[in-house]
């Protein structure tokens, strides 16, 4: 689920657009921050998913949306020049922040394990802030893992058409040890080993590049 490899051929792609929204007098920044209201509405929509399950329909949306901003802020900072600290600090704060946003409150719905779902997005924010570090200690930035951000992404929306197809608790999951085992009982266990995968390659990665 390493997505970061076709980043380059998406962006190639995406250059119409960014050049229409620069035109515009769009700003990389403006496009960075917008990645965060995107997410909180997707927070919304999955805390208030048992009470109306059309609302999962909504993440692979928001999700793709939010992949979508995290391509054109760089795309659009590098083709206009304005490439400065501050938003690389915006960039950084504002994944880290939608990240969380999206993939926390999975340990609120039916079935879900709170301590494995907020686990797994810890070691996810681990990983990130090892590929960042990564770069400050004079590597380059890190991305990759078997759980990268679009991939995070990627299984968030497949278990939300999932749980919208199979509804709150089909029978065919009576057999599991939760008290009320749903779709998202499996969210958690998933995310934990990918993201701490992650984690782990990532560390090894900075170590053998960094002197």
């Amino acid at each position: 689920m390493d997505l970061y490899a076709t980043k380059g051929a998406i962006n190639a792609r995406l250059v119409p657009l960014v050049d229409r929204l620069a035109a515009a007098g769009v700003t990389p920044d403006q496009i960075t921050l917008a990645a965060v209201p995107v997410a909180l509405i997707g927070s919304v929509c999955l805390l208030f998913s048992p009470q109306a399950p059309a609302l999962l329909l909504a993440i692979p949306a928001l999700a793709g949306v939010r992949i979508l901003l995290n391509l054109l802020d760089g795309n659009m900072a590098r083709r206009t020049g304005k490439i400065h600290p501050r938003g690389e600090l915006f960039n950084e704060l504002g994944d880290r922040l939608a990240d969380t946003a999206f993939l926390a409150p999975v340990a609120f719905l039916p079935g879900a394990d709170a301590r494995i779902v907020l686990l797994g997005v810890l070691a996810g924010v681990l990983a990130s802030y090892t590929g960042i570090t990564a770069k400050a200690a004079g590597a380059e930035r890190l991305y990759g893992g078997i759980l990268s951000k679009p991939g995070r992404m990627a299984l968030l929306v497949v278990f939300c058409i999932w749980a919208f197809i199979a509804g709150p608790a089909p029978e065919i999951w009576t057999f599991l040890p939760a008290t009320h085992p749903t779709v998202w009982t499996w969210f958690g266990p998933i995310l934990l080993l990918g993201t701490t995968l992650t984690l782990l390659e990532r560390i090894v990665t900075a170590v053998r590049r960094l002197p």
